[in-house]
């Protein structure tokens, strides 16, 4: 009898995690927790060794516990038998008959599976006798046994798989599983229907695909043979073919050498347009540029004419010599060039405050001191050594700017030679003159104060800047001249020059403020001086205004000329002021336009010279094409000769122009075809007068081995793209599978405190060696290796079945899967009468790993995607950890069971029923 214990077990309870919302992918379960295709209730009648047996299994693990010999595996068996599967899978008898139990004549089996709905209940009933005769029922009827197996086949039960069911005396044949068949049990396991479908179809397809290649590849030999000989038979049949052959290939050599003039000519024609293109191309921009700088040339002179006129208008020194003008603009500071010189204190504060922001200094000249100039006379001995005038004397300008001149610059003290004084410079210093210029140089001796030995410094003469508007036209002209010369090398110069001139400038400017400063120090003196000559001066002119006898209209009158003085005097400087900002835009203007025209002028020259070299491109090419020209001619007519030569001897037809394909391209080889086949053929006809007969069997035999290659090709390719589309499709599932059973395996071992994984062993196109290798390792040390009883003991080989089957709980679409004492289950080899055959003994699983592996199979069943279970052992080990969905179902057999039986089926305590108080 089988009761229901785990309600009666004081133990602790692994908590069953609540149920998920359904996905499509999840069981959907009823109100008592069952699936369609659960086992929910087990009848058993005069089987084995039970007389009757009534039980109801729960949906999720089911514990079946019962001391050896107490009828477990009978349990396995009827739901085996029940389900329609042949006794041999069970491994205990291959007739029905020897299920009934001894000393009865017949007995029957009843398994009542959930349907499709909860309330609908699918009873199957198979009764059996001693004759070895099965009757069918279903919900009460007699059915053939086939409607009981497409029922089961709907559910996706499957009793002769391994996987799913796995009764005691088998489990020695699932550790004999090799991973070939592993994967074949798997496939059928995981509910996938296509899945073995498709590996059927790629191992049957790769066969024949095998199959096909051999038979391609043989076809092919023989077809080679058979036209390398029918290939020199007809060489020698083909000499007057050859000869036809040899004039139409003399004319395609013809034509082909027409054809390369031909194209040499339009590509050297196409040269020919580009490069005289090119050059028609690069003259435009030159006419445009020369047009520019005759633009710029036009703005040059007009700003240069503009420029001397200003300068007229404000220059109060006049040089009528070139050479003089370098000489004093040289020697006088950069600052003075650029000062007002003003004859009142009043006046020079004035203009200071109005040219503040313009950086322009103002010098105030002292009139009534005077400037005492040495006398100038030219001796004798100056006149020797090239001396002709002094600085002082070689300009004219106004007294006072004059007077500062020769008192700013000391251009009293500063002689003016020729060349004959550069070149006896030595001799000058003799004569008191330590300061002279010649065409060349700036002489200046000075004596040392400590030995009196004299020292000269010699600086370059600069050309004028300030004093360019008294230059005439033909000066011009000729610089021009000059500059169009040195063209070459006038963008470096330019460079250099922009960079001089604007250190120039900044030093210039550097210097400008010291004499500024110095000169508003003078300046500040030179006002306290102003004042008090100004007291004296009012004083006396009081003095004399006292002694007039109308002092008032006096006073008026001086008022009057004194303020027309100053408004005349303003007026005055605010024109040159005007003068000298326009002055310095005329001069910034004349610079850009030269540089510009500089520019153009490199422009224009390097332009001239691509324009002449593209002239040069342009008649190189037009000679060259004239070449090719007539050698296309020449070419052309003789293409036309051996044309006509070709066609008198053959006309070109389909069938001739493929037998011209076959033969030799060159016309050297052909010819010694021709002659070793003229050499041949005499041979061959003097020996065998068959070979004509020959040549056309073989050509029949060409022509159907042909045929039939083609066709085993296009299957061949057939079947190639099926496998590679069934492929495409089971693989890929395939693998996503193994990956999540590796994936639950592993992680199954790693909280055992182990390692394991699974893997697909892939073998290319040869689907036939695909399989699925599980590899364990129950020690710290060493690696993984593939589960086989050589490298694993019985043990770990049951720790190691389960655990897989596990692995397999949530990819399993089955109703329920069956185990049979795997855990009690050690397995060992040994040989008898020279076969391998394998014995079973009953041993213990390591306590640790039985505990471990009772925790995995618990913790599987807890999950909502988990199928029905049935775990089968004798015993269990104490305080291990249950949940909800573990139910126990205890088998108790004797004599003794009957009364106690029903007492605990009403559900009253093991106590009440033994009278134990």
């Amino acid at each position: 009898m089988a009761t229901s214990a785990a309600r009666a077990a004081k133990r602790a309870r692994i908590a069953a995690p609540p149920p998920p919302t359904p996905t499509p992918t999840q069981l959907r379960r009823g109100d008592g927790g069952y699936v369609p295709g659960n086992i929910v209730e087990i009848e058993l009648s005069n089987f084995m060794t039970y007389h009757r047996l009534a039980c109801r299994p729960g949906p999720r693990l089911n514990l079946v516990l019962g001391p050896n010999g107490s009828g477990k595996s009978s349990l396995v068996c009827a739901i085996a038998l029940a389900l329609a599967a042949d006794p041999s899978v069970l491994g205990r008898a291959s007739s029905v008959g020897a299920f009934v139990k001894r000393g009865e004549e017949s007995g029957h089996v009843k398994i009542s599976l959930r349907g499709n709905t909860p309330e609908h209940i699918i009873r199957i009933t198979r009764k059996i006798d001693t004759k070895n005769k099965s009757e069918w029922q279903l919900d009460g009827t007699t059915v053939p046994r086939k409607e009981v197996v497409d029922l089961i086949k709907k559910f996706n039960i499957q009793v002769n798989n391994l996987t799913q069911f796995l009764p005691q005396d088998r489990v020695v044949e699932f550790a004999k599983l090799t991973p070939i068949q592993l994967l074949e049990e798997t496939e059928k396991a995981v509910g996938f229907p296509d899945l073995p479908v498709q590996h059927r179809q790629l191992i049957d397809r790769s066969k024949q695909l095998k199959n096909l290649e051999v038979a391609v590849k043989q076809k092919e030999q023989t077809l080679n043979n058979l036209k390398a000989l029918n290939a020199e038979l007809k060489k020698m049949l083909n000499v007057d073919l050859m000869r036809k052959r040899l004039q139409w290939l003399k004319y395609e050599m013809k034509k082909k050498e027409w054809i390369e003039a031909h194209e040499q000519e339009k590509t050297m024609k196409k040269k020919m347009e580009e490069t005289a293109k090119i050059w028609e191309d690069s003259k435009r921009p030159i006419e445009e540029l020369k047009k520019e700088k005759m633009s710029h040339t036009s703005n040059t002179k007009r700003t240069s004419n503009q420029l001397a006129e200003n300068m007229k208008k404000r220059q109060d020194v006049n040089i009528q010599d070139k050479a003089h003008a370098s000489y004093l603009e040289g020697h006088v500071p950069n600052y003075i060039w650029k000062s007002f010189i003003t004859q009142d204190a009043s006046d020079r504060d004035l203009l200071v405050r109005q040219f503040k922001k313009y950086d322009i200094p103002v010098l105030n000249y002292m009139g009534d001191k005077g400037i005492r100039t040495e006398p100038f006379n030219i001796t004798m001995e100056m006149q020797q050594v090239g001396i002709y005038s002094r600085l002082d004397q070689v300009f004219e300008a106004p007294p006072a700017v004059k007077d500062v001149l020769i008192s700013q610059a000391k251009l009293d003290h500063s002689y003016v030679g020729t060349d004959e004084t550069q070149n006896r410079a030595d001799d000058v210093p003799k004569l008191g003159m330590s300061d002279f210029w010649t065409p060349n140089n700036h002489y200046r001796w000075s004596r040392s104060r400590y030995g009196g030995h004299l020292s000269a410094l010699v600086d370059d003469v600069n050309p004028s800047r300030y004093f360019m508007g008294n230059l005439d036209v033909g000066d011009i002209e000729r610089l021009r001249s000059q500059k169009d010369k040195h063209m070459e090398n006038i963008e470096g110069m330019v460079e250099e020059l922009k960079i001089l001139l604007k250190k120039q400038g900044q030093l210039e400017d550097e210097a400008a403020k010291f004499h500024r400063k110095k000169e508003e120090m003078l300046c500040e003196k030179a006002k306290q001086d102003g004042i008090k000559r100004r007291v004296v001066s009012k004083r006396i002119m009081l003095e004399s205004i006292y002694k007039e006898e109308d002092m008032e209209s006096s006073k008026i009158k001086l008022v009057d000329q004194v303020a027309k003085l100053n408004d005349q005097q303003f007026q005055v400087v605010l024109q040159r002021k005007d003068l000298l900002i326009r002055a310095v835009v005329l001069k910034r203007t004349c610079t850009q336009e030269n540089m510009a025209s500089i520019e153009l002028d490199t422009k224009i020259w390097e332009m001239e010279k691509n324009v002449q070299k593209f002239e040069r491109d342009a008649v190189e090419a037009a000679s060259g094409y004239a070449n090719c020209k007539r050698k296309t001619q020449v070419h052309e007519q003789q293409l036309y000769i051996a044309k006509q030569h070709a066609e008198s001897i053959a006309k070109i037809t389909k069938e001739l122009e493929k037998e011209f394909h076959k033969m030799p391209a060159t016309i050297e080889e052909l010819d010694c075809a021709i002659q070793d086949t003229e050499s041949e053929a005499n041979s061959m006809f003097f020996l065998n007068q068959n070979v004509l007969l020959e040549y056309q069997n073989r050509k029949h035999e060409i022509e159907s081995i042909s045929e039939k290659l083609e066709h085993d090709k296009e299957e061949c390719q057939r079947c190639h793209s099926d496998i590679e589309t069934t492929k495409g499709k089971w693989l890929p599932t395939l693998r996503t599978l193994v990956s999540k059973i590796n994936n639950t395996f592993s992680r199954n071992f790693q909280e055992m405190a182990v390692a394991g994984e699974v893997s697909l062993d892939e073998h290319g196109l040869d689907f036939e060696q695909y399989g699925i290798l599980i590899k364990v390792k129950f020690r710290q040390t060493g690696q993984l290796k593939v589960l086989s009883a050589h490298h694993q003991s019985g043990g770990e080989r049951s720790v190691s079945t389960i655990l897989y089957l596990v692995s397999l709980q949530d990819l399993t679409n089955c109703p329920f899967r069956v185990v049979d004492e795997i855990n009690q289950v050690e397995l060992h080899e040994f040989s008898y009468t020279g076969t391998q055959c394998y014995a079973e003994m009953i041993t213990r699983m390591d306590p640790i790993n039985e505990r471990k592996m009772f925790q995995q199979l618990v913790r599987a069943a807890s999950q909502p995607n988990t199928p029905q279970c049935f775990l089968l052992t004798p015993k269990l080990l104490p305080d291990l950890e249950y949940s909800d969905a573990c139910n126990i179902l205890n088998i108790m057999t004797g004599p003794w069971t009957e009364k106690p039986a029903k007492a605990w089926s009403t559900g009253d305590c093991w106590r009440t029923v033994m009278n134990v108080h």
